[in-house]
């Protein structure tokens, strides 16, 4: 074996990271990558040189992803799987990223806090952020995968407290279903997103003595909000919102569905409106989801829309610029400030709200889809509605590069 003195391996780092946005970041990664690098593997230098969607890529990513770089330098095996040209140089669709996972872990993937999964999260999330910052993958590519990321990870540890709890307690005769809203809803994740779930069981009853069927689903849907919210070494999963629920953080984690009808028909609100428009059964029973969605339909897609319909949109968007953005941010947010990813939605939305109940075409979750659908239907000018397409996407790429960095939940350009 040829003796490669130390200076001489540097030199090779130092010239590598000074063609990147990020040198010192990039040199760091590197000699922490080279310092950890498998004895009977590759070159780490040979692996850079030829990487798959190119050395520039692969360094791009270094200089931009600290979280990238992080879980890399924490496992370069990583690295050599992404090298490989089946993993980067293909999209992925949800029955090769759950082959992948159980070829990881099998069925030990709730094992250690689910630390397997964990760490196949953070490896499948990597894989993504490398190919769209490759520009190879479209942005419905993106979010699609990024959704299937999240909602692999939610049926695994709903399947594992749902046997857990049953074994425990005994099994109740009704059915339990995990509904998506918000980006999740839609298809939509970003690198950063909140998901936003609603917990909903098809009816009351008793399943022992000292247990109800409330009891029972709250305390499963308590578990799995549990296991979300625990730090692991093997990386985080996903934060998890239930605060679009009825009521509120007021309100139990999961009610029937009887509740649920009567909660929207005497209290809801056209928030609430707009937040069941991406509405999806993603976990448990699918006949559940389909009810609850069917029997809200007329509560979401209302026939004939009130006269304060765009009176009460425009005071949510009002609150949400004075409350939630404040003045100093509205001109930078790229999300909730002027011109930003909400206002797009809420362009969309609020023609849906009119126009869905007599247009099923327009009753879609998916933000892009529901525009294609204006634009079909005649609803909106082709011209608007390429622009607001053009718009959004462009909105989703700045959004995407603000969190790919270190993914955090931020919104905002930098001064």
């Amino acid at each position: 074996m040829m003796f490669c003195p130390m200076n001489q391996r540097a030199d090779w780092i130092r010239e590598k990271a000074a063609t990147s946005l990020n040198p010192s970041q990039v040199e760091t990664t590197l000699v922490q990558l080279n310092e950890q690098w498998p004895a009977n593997a590759i070159r780490l230098a040979e692996v850079v040189e030829q990487f798959p969607l190119g050395e520039t890529a692969l360094l791009h990513v270094l200089a931009v992803s600290s979280i990238c770089a992080t879980r890399l330098t924490r496992n370069p095996e990583t690295l050599l799987w992404l090298a490989q040209p089946k993993v980067c140089l293909a999209s992925r669709g949800h029955a090769e990223m759950v082959a992948e996972l159980h070829a990881l872990a099998g069925d030990s993937a709730a094992e250690n806090n689910f630390g397997a999964l964990r760490f196949w999260k953070g490896r499948e999330m990597t894989r993504v952020a490398v190919r769209e910052l490759a520009a190879v993958a479209p942005l419905e590519e993106t979010t699609g995968e990024l959704s299937q990321i999240a909602e692999i990870c939610l049926r695994r540890v709903f399947d594992f407290w749902d046997a857990e709890l049953r074994q425990r307690y005994g099994s109740p005769k009704a059915e339990f279903a995990i509904l998506a809203l918000g980006k999740l809803g839609g298809g939509e994740l970003n690198h950063s997103s909140d998901v936003d779930l609603l917990f909903l069981y098809s009816e009351e009853g008793q399943l022992a003595p000292h247990i109800s069927y409330h009891q029972f689903f709250n305390q499963l849907g308590n578990k799995i909000l549990e296991t979300f919210s625990t730090p692991h070494p093997a990386g985080s999963l996903f934060r998890v919102d239930l605060r679009l629920r009825p009521e509120g953080s007021a309100g139990p984690l999961a009610r029937s569905l009887e509740s649920m009808e009567n909660y929207y028909a005497g209290f809801g609100e056209t928030w609430e409106r707009i937040a069941l428009i991406k509405a999806r059964g993603i976990a448990g029973s699918r006949e559940l989801a389909y009810d609850f969605l069917r029997l809200h339909q007329p509560f979401i897609y209302p026939k004939s829309a009130t006269p304060d319909l765009l009176e009460e949109i425009a005071n949510i968007k009002h609150r949400i610029e004075r409350d939630v953005v404040g003045p100093e941010k509205l001109e930078r947010d790229v999300k909730l400030g002027r011109g930003g990813i909400r206002d797009i939605e809420f362009i969309v939305q609020t023609l849906q709200l009119i126009h869905g109940a007599r247009n099923p075409f327009l009753q879609e979750p998916s933000m892009l889809k529901a525009l294609r659908a204006l634009r079909e239907l005649d609803l909106l000018p082709h011209d608007e509605v390429l622009a607001l397409d053009n718009a959004y996407r462009f909105l989703r790429r700045v959004e995407h590069r603000l969190q790919i960095e270190a993914e955090q939940q931020t919104h905002t350009v930098p001064d």
